[in-house]
């Protein structure tokens, strides 16, 4: 697993595809098994008389996909619905039938690049609800953004450093302390994450950073040119931690750092068990400052343990279960109380997709209905 993580293994294995007869392609979209219903129904308490919107649900082609999920949810709740091709010539014509767009889409930086292209359009000259909004579609996967953001409101995020000016970046490193976390802005599962040790490899990185053709990534069709993103490396118990914030409710668990790594995300050594409670309010204050209806905090511990310090954040992960938190081997969620801190541990076995998506349709879509005529005034 560690070896599959690193950048000399992605660059073999990229070249070996281009000198391979045979074509790599991206498969999907993909259906659930019978797992899919494993899950409780997630309902959606909508007013009388008030429209409900139409969909259009854009089909994703994750391994463990979200658009079924969201497809169970609209379903159950009798919200109309098409599967909207977004990926045609004629995305934007065809999008006019619609009053809100849903899609999950992929970490790829080109799908990631279409999505905020095309929601940016879709919001401010159709005026059109979509899910994840431009704003949450130009955090997902931008750990620059993520950052600046996060340290904007306050937050306590790992110390890091990020340029843009390779003079700065080079008189920069002769003031570090050594090992640094050194990570390229769109990846996931640990990709794109790597150690520096010395100031000299440092120096000899931050060159091709800002040579012509910049440094090569993971991603075969993307360099990491003229900007640098440097973590302080800071040595923890062995363990981090993701809390995940749908609205009121919380989920999560522990990762484990495996012996002779630094990285926990991506390693696959998860722990079940109760949430410190300053993680579930540092999450917390994550989503409600940069206005998240779901969002995935990642943070760790020093090694004295008297701090928490955010990595990164992220608005879609891969789900492979609706138990994403168990206490005492039972499945379920604290649920907050909504304006204080009390919580309670509530067992429930549940899609994150579909509580994001109701959270959404709640907070976003009904205030619109009513705001346009589709419905009584609260």
């Amino acid at each position: 697993m560690r070896l599959t993580r690193t950048r000399r293994y992605m660059l073999l294995r990229n070249a070996a595809k281009r000198l391979l007869p045979q074509r790599f392609s991206e498969h999907g979209p993909f259906e659930d098994g019978p797992g899919l219903e494993d899950a409780e129904q997630v309902l959606l308490a909508w007013p009388a008389g008030v429209r409900k919107p139409h969909v259009g649900l854009v089909r994703d082609i994750d391994a463990y996909p979200y658009w079924t999920k969201y497809r169970r949810f609209l379903q159950a709740n009798d919200i109309p619905f098409e599967i909207y091709d977004i990926h045609r010539s004629s995305w934007l014509h065809d999008a006019r039938r619609f009053d809100m767009v849903v899609w999950r889409p992929m970490s790829y930086p080109y799908e990631l690049e279409e999505c905020r292209r095309k929601f940016h359009i879709l919001e401010t000259q159709l005026d059109m609800l979509c899910y994840p909004s431009f704003a949450e579609a130009q955090l997902y996967e931008d750990k620059i953004t993520q950052y600046e953001l996060l340290r904007h409101h306050g937050l306590s995020v790992i110390d890091t450093f990020v340029s843009h000016s390779e003079t700065e970046v080079t008189e920069h490193l002769a003031t570090c302390d050594y090992p640094l976390v050194w990570k390229i802005t769109a990846g996931s599962g640990s990709f794109g994450v790597e150690l520096v040790r010395k100031r000299r490899t440092a120096e000899r990185w931050v060159r091709r950073v800002f040579d012509f053709a910049g440094r090569r990534t993971y991603w075969p069709y993307v360099a990491q040119k003229n900007y640098v993103y440097l973590q302080r490396f800071v040595p923890n118990a062995g363990t981090d931690i993701r809390v995940i914030v749908i609205g009121s409710t919380v989920f999560g668990y522990h990762r484990d750092v495996p012996r002779g790594e630094f990285r926990a995300s991506g390693m696959n050594v998860v722990r079940w068990g109760p949430l410190p409670v300053e993680a579930m309010r540092l999450a917390r204050r994550v989503a409600q400052a940069l206005d998240l209806p779901c969002v995935a905090v990642d943070m760790l511990t020093d090694a004295t343990g008297d701090a928490l310090h955010i990595i990164e954040i992220s608005t879609f992960i891969q789900v492979e279960t609706p138990g994403q938190l168990r206490v005492g081997g039972v499945p379920g969620g604290y649920v907050f109380d909504g304006v204080g801190e009390e919580h309670r541990f509530v067992p429930m076995r549940v899609w994150i997709q579909e509580l994001a998506l109701r959270h959404v349709l709640e907070t976003r879509a009904l205030a619109r209905e009513r705001r346009d005529g589709g419905g009584p005034q609260s």
